[in-house]
């Protein structure tokens, strides 16, 4: 201390140009640091403008492939290996492009780079051996951080390197949750029909033993993406014991069907594409398993079946003590082949649950006019309040109020006058007065204007103000002027 204090100014002094010599060298790194990053940018900026027409060119097919190659291979430099990677999969190819990217990628000793990446627990020697290069430029084993596994997965799914499928199941089993979800999904990407067995074994223990580093969905969400010709390996899972597994394997073939359907007009599931033992568990266990749950997604799957047993099935499925049970099998019922079915749906328009009846409803009107009279019969008769607003929505929504308008002009007194006087009554009129409007018939304009000019309802009043000053026809507006003169609407008197 005495030194100190008796040599205070020197201290002082040495520590100024300690605190400034170690700013400067700070200064002097980070400016060296930049000058390195927008160097290497700069570098592979240049050579993107240099190859990525090239890489294009071969994708489209405009030069010819091994000259391309050639260009390619004279990249060099220590980041040879990062540059390739990027230039070649900077744009998500095309369908068509991914059989010649696999091949490019392969040729320029990517695919060998990411599988040892992947694989791990490699030195540098090993990986120069396999790619049969000398530069000795790639990462050691021991820095292969979990980021360089997860591109390595990510790259082998973009371009569908089916030989890699094995390298992407053992990354299941990766302690980095990131790697896990990528392997998954390039899984899901390269389909390879013996990967769906590993993926079903993952969702069994998920399910069983929720996992910490992969989630259930993203490996459903895989499973649902292989064709409907993998599904019969879910057979064992259908049958577990476990009601999740169950239901899981019941709700990715659901998935799977509807998608297929969604393609095909006419899809139907039959002994070509639907194996009997298929058939046989959904309509003899899962429509009538104890977990609700599978009961109601076996339905979507069930009213695909070609076999005569689908129907009864389903009608079973229609009184089941869950109401959305009964929600999905309406809704499964929404085809042209169950026409014959309407009364039995019809039943729902009642039902304790609105989004039954609400199903209901969308389903009759996929019947057509079958179903739309049976629509409007049970709307004339119910006394059932929010069945009525559910069917007038319903119309409405799915543009049946247009032909009940033409049906309305065409007839004397009938159930298209009737539902129409009804609407009226519940205020359903907006839509009423926009189908009006858009009926190029005078004589429609006038029947409705003698049924329902004198309402009450601010709409139709709106309306019959401007048919008064505006409509082209001079009988109509003398009519219309007549009617908005009336000082009190005659519906409600006494």
């Amino acid at each position: 201390m005495p030194f100190l204090i008796e040599n205070i100014y020197e201290v002082v002094l040495a520590i100024i140009i300690f605190v400034l010599l170690g700013t400067g060298a700070l200064v002097i790194l980070t400016i060296a640091r930049r000058q390195r990053r927008d160097k290497y940018f700069q570098r592979i900026d240049d050579l993107r403008q240099r190859y990525s027409p090239v890489i294009a060119s071969i994708l489209a097919q405009k030069i010819e492939y091994e000259r391309g190659l050639e260009i390619l291979r004279g990249i060099s430099g220590m980041d040879r290996d990062y540059a390739l990677e990027h230039l070649c999969l900077e744009k998500k190819p095309t369908p068509d492009q991914v059989p010649t990217l696999r091949k490019l990628c392969e040729d320029l000793g990517l695919v060998k780079l990411w599988q040892l990446r992947l694989r791990g627990g490699l030195d540098v020697a090993s990986i120069r051996d396999a790619l049969g290069r000398p530069e000795g430029v790639i990462q050691r084993v021991g820095t292969l951080s979990f980021l360089s596994r997860a591109k390595a997965a990510d790259n082998l799914g973009i371009i569908k390197h089916q030989p890699s499928w094995k390298l992407l199941v053992r990354a299941l089993g990766d302690p980095h949750a990131d790697v896990q979800a990528i392997a998954v999904r390039s899984l899901a990407s390269i389909q390879e029909p013996e990967s769906f067995a590993s993926l079903v074994s993952r969702l069994q223990e998920i399910i069983q033993k929720p996992s910490e580093t992969l989630s259930l969905r993203t490996v459903k969400t895989a499973l649902v993406s292989f064709p409907l010709s993998q599904m019969s390996a879910l057979l064992p899972s259908l049958r577990h014991t476990h009601r999740r597994v169950r239901f899981f394997a019941t709700d990715i073939i659901r998935e799977v069907v509807e998608r297929q359907a969604a393609w095909e007009e006419d899809f139907v599931l039959d002994a070509k594409n639907f194996p009997a033992e298929l058939t046989e568990v959904f309509l003899e266990s899962l429509a009538f398993d104890e977990n609700p749950d599978v009961r109601a997604r076996s339905s979507a799957v069930i009213a695909n079946l070609s076999d005569a047993r689908s129907t009864p099935v389903l009608l079973t499925l229609l009184e089941d003590a869950q109401w959305f049970v009964r929600m999905h099998a309406v809704r499964a019922m929404a085809k042209r082949k169950f026409l014959s079915q309407a009364p039995q749906v019809a039943r729902r328009l009642t039902d304790s649950h609105w989004t039954v009846r609400e199903a209901g409803a969308r389903t009759l009107l996929v019947f057509g006019r079958v179903g739309s009279e049976q629509l409007a019969q049970h709307f004339l008769s119910t006394e059932d309040r929010y069945s009525r607003e559910q069917i007038a929505d319903e119309m409405q929504r799915a543009g049946l109020v247009p032909t009940l308008i033409a049906q309305y002009g065409a007839e004397r007194e009938g159930a298209s006058t009737r539902v129409i006087d009804l609407m009226v009554q519940m205020g359903k009129t907006s839509y009423l007065i926009w189908a009006i409007e858009n009926n190029p018939s005078p004589e429609v304009r006038k029947k409705f204007l003698v049924h329902f000019g004198e309402e009450p309802d601010p709409q139709i009043r709106t309306w019959v103000s401007h048919v008064a000053s505006t409509d082209a026809d001079a009988a109509l507006r003398t009519l219309a002027g007549e009617l908005i003169r009336i000082p009190e609407p005659r519906r409600g008197e006494g």
